[in-house]
């Protein structure tokens, strides 16, 4: 049976950390200097709880870990003139609806097809329209056709086209997959004769390309953020999908880090508070806590909104996370727990229950006569 021996709770503002390796959303926290500090007897263990998290949501929903796909120009035959592979990345920012998205990645594709110049491509293309927008939003199924101001000189690979485009969406670099509604390509890279393809892509005339995506779209991938404190001992487990997608996975479930998570559900803010006592916690094995990290991530254990690292999520400046605003605050409750599992014998010695005068010491000498 538990028994709580002593609670604290530590107030946490990582907008001005006084470690210099401490940023907005990955701090550290001195614990050496508390009074009594974080300690542990025999018998008993720390319990950490996430009470209460806010942060200001100073990110965008489409962000480096979510807005890049590649598009393919190729032949299968292997004698083709050229094959390009282009790099493409949505624009970084919140779209209020699912059409507004796709304009945007009709137009990427759009301005590649126009600059790519493949296969001698006729220097007429210079302009492209996009038409077939505003069926969108009956199921949120991204499609629409562009239409070249001359010859593009791509074919149909369904028909048996040779020279054909393919967009591939590679789920250990982007979740661009889940925002367009397309098949995931896992592993490394594909080589430009392969056909693997994540969306349907048709070409009905020499002027005309039709994209339709398979699954509905979605404006963000990031519904929770989560609150992890790495190199603790502790007794959380995670599946395999809330850590990065280029890990090794061993099994289903592994060790885990994660001290608790906040719904992300408007442009403003963030917050979660606990409605009982064990919403979100962490058992932690250690006797002693001197030092703790606080780290944000999203469910893929990625920086919030940079996928290659750096400081900032979004903006222009290359700061935010040291000198601007990506941070956060939150209160933890430690508790110092003793359980009934201990390691020596807490019960008196054993007494006899034998009646005074037959006990030892108080045997009467019979006296002869």
């Amino acid at each position: 049976m538990e028994q709580i021996t002593s609670s604290y709770n530590l107030f946490i503002d990582s907008s001005m950390g006084h470690n210099s390796q401490s940023k907005g959303d990955d701090y550290l926290v001195n614990l050496q200097d508390a009074h009594p500090g974080v300690n542990a007897g025999e018998g008993e263990h720390i319990r950490m709880s996430l009470s209460n998290f806010s942060m200001a949501k100073n990110f965008t929903d489409v962000n480096d870990n979510n807005n890049a796909f590649e598009m393919v120009l190729s032949s299968n035959e292997t004698n083709a003139e050229a094959s390009v592979s282009v790099d493409l990345k949505l624009d970084n920012r919140n779209y209020s609806t699912v059409t507004e998205l796709a304009e945007n990645f009709a137009n990427k594709i759009g301005n590649a097809v126009i600059a790519s110049n493949i296969n001698a491509l006729s220097t007429a293309n210079s302009t492209f329209q996009v038409t077939g927008l505003s069926s969108i939003q009956n199921d949120k199924i991204i499609t629409f056709t562009i239409t070249t101001s001359g010859n593009h000189e791509l074919q149909d690979r369904n028909t048996g086209g040779i020279f054909g485009i393919t967009i591939r969406l590679y789920s250990d670099e982007s979740d661009s997959y889940m925002l367009l509604g397309g098949d995931r390509i896992s592993g490394d890279r594909l080589g430009s004769t392969d056909t693997a393809t994540s969306i349907n892509v048709e070409v009905p005339t020499a002027t005309t390309i039709k994209v339709t995506c398979l699954y509905p779209a979605q404006k963000s991938t990031t519904p929770f953020l989560y609150l992890r404190a790495p190199g603790l001992l502790n007794t959380n487990i995670e599946t395999r999908g809330l850590r990065h997608p280029a890990d090794t996975h061993n099994s289903d479930v592994a060790h885990s880090d994660i001290l608790g998570r906040a719904v992300v559900e408007s442009n403003d803010w963030i917050q979660f508070t606990a409605q009982s006592e064990r919403d979100f916690f962490l058992d932690i094995h250690q006797k002693q806590l001197n030092v703790l990290r606080l780290r944000l991530t999203d469910s893929k254990n990625r920086l919030i909104g940079r996928s290659q690292g750096g400081n900032t999520a979004s903006g222009t400046g290359l700061s935010q996370s040291t000198l601007g605003n990506l941070c956060f605050s939150a209160v933890l409750r430690f508790d110092i727990v003793k359980t009934k599992h201990v390691h020596h014998l807490e019960t008196q010695h054993h007494v006899p229950n034998i009646p005074a005068r037959f006990s030892e010491g108080n045997v009467p000498i019979k006296i002869r006569e």
